[in-house]
């Protein structure tokens, strides 16, 4: 029985995606790519320029070291992308064994359920598998139920089965995953060996690409190869550093960049679109905005202005407001103790990161996400700058065409180019938007129903 795993030692896999990691790997064989291509025009360089002088030693001597280093490069990033590929295929498997192991436990949550309420907050968040062993126990030291003294021995033998199952399937999953894990660290740390170092001192970054114009001129003739950018992702945006506790990230700062260079949001804080042509008038009005945001992420413009049209009509932003104030304090331990935010009445229930702001509905971890944020790890300001974006209406329809984004690197059609995207695609990735990993479910299909139906409309706000 010890060997046994709980579901809060492996929760982390609810937040790894296999297709994002397959899809980074696709990018570092991308570059691998970029690389083995330029080695070409490299070694004619070197060996079919033919010239003699004080300096064409040198000069050869440098090509050699140049090829050899792109190379070595090349190689390690050749690496890196096989590491993680190898790790995207092991997460899917661990992830199976997690979702069998969460369908046993809340097979388990059902039978428990016949025989007691959680009442107190304690054993409101206590997992269906501590519940069962307290339960079983001679005594309820952890008063879970509201009834200690109850008579499980009638379920005793198919709650521990499936406490044991449930138990097995997470001790497998977590195994899986950190096997996986550790040969892919393995193998990254050989790749990052491979690479060159580099070292500034106290010298500050320079961008020399941006500094020097015929530079700038090569890249623009670049960007037309498809070596570029991975097929169907957003155009590169330039380097990014990390977050970290910068209260405003890079992200978002270009988001904030180019809105200044556009019309102004319209508005629906107080008083959202109620029919149809209230709909059309506020894709129409920020109809600009919309197209900007959906180039900067690589989408169909009438793919962001559908998604608008479905959820603009929502609820008025105070009451999101309400809703985050209160779900807030029933997680703080001077709040609504002993109810958990998950268990509010209503649509009050929930955890506050999960509350949605802004005209186009994002939660604040998938906004956090998109910004460049670690959701985990909010600093105070941090949360208060993302519920501050996703409020107002022109950040909020760059960060919902971002998480659209992010939503399409996932699905099987991630390299299909925005222009190529067909009705049923549109249509899966509104049923991704609205339902996430249960997309396939009977509500988040109904919602890309509705989205087909009504996108002839959205495209016709747009066009006015």
């Amino acid at each position: 029985m010890s060997e046994l795993t709980h579901r809060k030692d492996v929760e982390f896999l609810e937040g790894c995606n296999p297709a994002l990691v397959e899809r980074n790997a696709d990018e570092f064989r991308r570059i691998h790519d970029v690389l083995v291509e330029t080695d070409e025009p490299a070694e004619r360089a070197e060996r079919h320029t033919h010239w003699h002088s004080e300096g064409s030693l040198h000069y050869e001597a440098r090509l050699s070291e140049a090829r050899k280093l792109m190379r070595n490069i090349a190689e390690g990033y050749a690496k890196a992308s096989g590491s993680l590929r190898a790790y995207a295929w092991a997460l899917e498997s661990a992830k199976s064994h997690y979702s069998n192991g969460k369908a046993n436990e809340q097979a388990l949550a059902r039978l428990i359920g016949t025989k007691g309420v959680a009442i107190t907050r304690e054993a409101q968040d206590a997992e269906p598998m501590r519940q069962w062993e307290d339960m079983r126990a001679t005594t309820g030291v952890l008063d879970f139920f509201a009834e200690l003294t109850m008579d499980v021995d009638d379920i005793r033998d198919e709650a521990n089965r499936l406490h044991d199952a449930a138990g097995e399937d997470f001790r497998r999953a977590g195994a899986t995953e950190k096997e996986a894990r550790d040969i892919c660290v393995h193998g990254l740390k050989q790749a990052y060996d491979l690479l060159p170092e580099f070292r500034l001192g106290f010298v500050q970054r320079v961008d020399i690409a941006s500094a020097v114009a015929p530079l700038r001129s090569e890249a623009r003739e670049a960007s037309g190869n498809p070596l570029t950018h991975l097929s169907g992702s957003a155009p590169k945006h330039g380097y990014a550093p990390p977050t970290g506790d910068s209260p405003v990230s890079p992200t978002l700062q270009n988001i904030r960049t180019q809105l200044a260079g556009l019309p102004g949001a319209t508005d629906s804080y107080w008083n959202p679109p109620s029919s149809g042509q209230d709909r059309a008038a506020w894709i129409a009005a920020n109809k600009e905005i919309i197209r900007a945001a959906a180039e900067n992420s690589g989408l169909p413009a009438d793919m962001v202005a559908g998604i608008a049209w479905q959820e603009i009509g929502g609820q008025p932003g105070y009451l999101d407001d309400i809703t985050d104030t209160i779900r807030e304090q029933a997680d703080a331990p001077w709040g609504l103790s002993p109810v958990s935010p998950e268990n509010l009445p209503w649509r009050l229930g929930g955890s506050p990161d999960e509350t949605s702001f802004g005209p186009i509905a994002i939660q604040i971890r998938r906004g956090a996400e998109v910004l460049g944020y670690d959701p985990d790890s909010l600093t105070e300001h941090q949360r208060s700058i993302v519920e501050e974006s996703l409020q107002d209406p022109g950040q909020n329809i760059f960060i919902a065409s971002g998480y659209l984004a992010q939503l399409k690197a996932e699905s099987e059609f991630a390299d299909v180019p925005a222009a190529e995207m067909t009705p049923a695609q549109y249509q899966e990735l509104a049923a991704r938007y609205n339902g996430g990993p249960y997309w396939e479910g009977a509500d988040a299909q109904a919602y890309g129903r509705g989205f087909t139906n009504n996108l002839d409309d959205a495209r016709g706000a747009l066009d006015r």
